[in-house]
């Protein structure tokens, strides 16, 4: 054993706990650099309250089991707290004293301090770190949150998306619109050509860049999966934020696949953010005895119930160097964190961000499942990789992001009024100079399997990406300047382009019937050079964006994926884009009615995710996590 941790491990063996525990803990505590009794209490050898109790009794001094929050003393730096244990002000009936959280180390060291100044045993009182951290977070809960909801507006006014659209903005989409409608009254066909060649090159933009993405694919040979990274000194602490939002069936499924996660559970700062209100879900989480690496997070009721406000209001209790993101029905390949940090480790700094490739579990279940894991197999697996590959600007996934705390930080953090903040986000951290590389582990997520529940989902998601457009629009120059010429056009194509390709999709179909309608009524009649063209132009961009929607996707499956996909589901593929466009003026009219508005999708696990979390304590589905490509056997 290490001779700097034997006074520690003598005191503990004296208290009753195994010799093969001190040990392994003291082995632990020198790869994490901490302590014995930080290890002890990761594992759940020794309960927080009943051990801080008992160091309360053996200095004499008081303990306290709760703290309210009308008690603390609140100071500038008194949120210090939500991320290091420390003294704590308390003002009580006889006057302030202060809370502190002794450890084991220094036991004989505060006993001599104590012996001295015995006056001091009356001004202090112990309490465990989760008690101080909850009497912390309730104590300024009302000024946290209203500063994280406004920061980013007041500091950054040009970056927050709580205005929907700007004075000058208001003014040219005036302008435009009247002047488009005066252009169609007075001289409809080269209107309706103009219309028609603008949309023509958004959509062709659009297809080119997915034929990019696949042909880069095919020639580019696919790295093997890394091996599993050792587990190495010196690891950091690793921030993992859940927020969930009425989701109290899937807390045991969500918590069993954190708990398998390969990290020391000494060095996790998991923190399971709730509504304050949401008294189902706070419950469902109490009820699974969490570790002192978890706790969850209570977000008052104040301004708009979005993700991202939650996740900017736990960011600000965040312990850790690395910060991941995680959604209630997410289940990570257990080695996600070692790899990531790996890379972090390996890449230089302005590396800000990784990205997960996100894998469908149910893709079996019907046609919207199933077409909607071709969709991200594309999205993730091609053509994120693509764009990371040339440093482009990358619309995150909104869940399985790892980021460096400080190029988050730098960022601004999540905007709580951006309903898409996976998108805002990724183009922020590129404007200040970092960019997104992706992983190879995958989290294995549900897709939504009702016609309604995709339809609200990917409404906040295209609604998210006009707020995304519009704030960036607001100074085009300056945006232009922070992306550079190559990030500009990839932002146009990946937001605006996305955006105008779902609205303008049946546009598309009315063009070619118009034309051939056309035809059919004046047989004998001429089609100019230009009528011809954007025709055909039409016939290539609707087949091309079908082609490369089922080519990319197909291209990320593994076999065992594409053996699962219903071929028959492949012919709903105009469907599935058809609705997308119209998910799409339905995100345009709740911009204009309700722009902050959070549609939350509803999760439901699998039976085998569930009965599997009930059981072993790891959640299940094994036949799908070791065959999706990316993602690691459990161990």
């Amino acid at each position: 054993m290490p001779r700097a941790y034997a006074s520690e491990a003598l005191l503990f063996l004296g208290c009753g706990i195994g010799k093969p525990h001190v040990h392994a803990a003291a082995k632990a505590a020198q790869t994490n650099a901490t302590s014995i009794e930080k290890e002890l209490l990761a594992e759940g050898l020794i309960e927080p309250d009943l051990y801080y109790r008992w160091l309360a009794e053996q200095l004499g001094l008081a303990y306290l089991e709760r703290i309210e929050p009308s008690e603390v003393v609140r100071l500038d730096s008194t949120d210090v707290l939500l991320t290091r244990d420390g003294p704590l002000r308390v003002s009580r009936a006889k006057g302030q004293i202060t809370v502190i959280v002794p450890e084991a180390r220094y036991l004989d060291m505060h006993r001599a301090q104590l012996a001295q100044r015995p006056r001091l045993r009356d001004r202090l009182a112990v309490a465990s770190p989760a008690t101080i951290r909850t009497a912390v977070w309730r104590a300024g809960a009302a000024d946290r949150v209203r500063k994280i909801t406004f920061e980013l507006d007041q500091d950054h006014l040009d970056a927050s998306a709580r205005r929907v659209m700007t004075g000058p903005q208001g003014f040219v989409l005036g302008t435009a619109t009247y002047g488009f409608a005066t252009a169609f009254l007075l001289w409809p066909a080269g209107a309706f050509a103009a219309m028609h060649l603008c949309l023509t090159a958004f959509f062709s933009g659009v297809v080119l860049l997915r034929l990019s993405a696949l042909v880069a694919s095919l020639v580019n040979t696919p790295k093997p999966l890394p091996e599993r990274p050792a587990v190495d000194t010196g690891l950091p602490v690793y921030t993992l934020l859940i927020a969930l939002r009425n989701e109290a069936e899937m807390v045991p499924a969500i918590v069993s696949r954190i708990s398998a996660l390969r990290w020391p559970k000494s060095r996790l700062d998991i923190k399971y953010i709730c509504e304050i209100s949401d008294t189902a879900t706070i419950s469902a989480l109490q009820s699974q005895n969490l570790g002192p690496e978890s706790e969850i997070v209570r977000i008052p009721d104040f301004g708009p119930r979005t993700k991202p406000k939650a996740l900017q209001y736990a960011l600000q209790g965040a312990r850790g160097s690395l910060i991941a993101v995680y959604d209630a029905e997410d289940k990570p390949a257990p080695g996600q964190l070692l790899e990531a940090w790996t890379v972090f480790r390996n890449s230089d700094p302005s590396l800000g961000c990784l990205q997960s490739p996100l894998a469908i579990a149910n893709l079996r279940s019907n046609w919207i499942t199933g077409l909607f894991a071709l969709e991200y197999s594309g999205l993730f697996r091609v053509l994120i990789p693509f764009l990371a590959r040339l440093r482009m600007p990358i619309p995150l996934g909104g869940t399985s992001n790892h980021f460096l705390r400080s190029a988050l930080e730098k960022a601004g953090g999540w905007d709580p009024h951006n309903v898409t903040e996976d998108a805002d986000l990724g183009l922020r951290l590129y404007a200040h100079g970092y960019h997104t590389g992706t992983l190879s582990r995958a989290t294995v997520e549900v897709a939504p399997s009702s016609l309604n529940t995709w339809i609200r989902q990917r409404t906040r998601w295209l609604k998210g990406w006009a707020q995304t457009w519009l704030v960036a629009m607001r100074r085009p120059l300056h945006t232009g300047r922070a992306l550079g010429a190559g990030g500009f056009v990839i932002f146009q194509l990946m937001i605006a382009g996305m955006l105008v390709s779902a609205l303008a999709h049946p546009l598309m179909f009315a063009f070619i019937g118009f034309t051939i309608a056309w035809l059919a009524s004046d047989p004998g009649a001429e089609i100019s050079t230009l009528q011809r063209t954007l025709m055909w132009i039409d016939l290539g961009n609707i087949g091309g964006s079908y082609l490369t929607f089922f080519a990319m996707g197909w291209r990320g499956f593994t076999l065992h994926e594409r053996a699962r996909l219903s071929s028959r589901w492949l012919c709903m593929t105009p469907v599935y884009w058809l609705l997308m466009s119209y998910a799409g003026w339905r995100a345009l009219g709740q911009l204009a009615s309700n722009a902050h508005l959070w549609e939350k999708t509803p999760h439901h696990a699998p039976p085998e995710w569930v009965a599997a979390a009930k059981g072993s304590g790891i959640a299940g589905g094994s036949e799908v996590v070791e065959r999706v490509k990316g993602i690691e056997p459990s161990s």
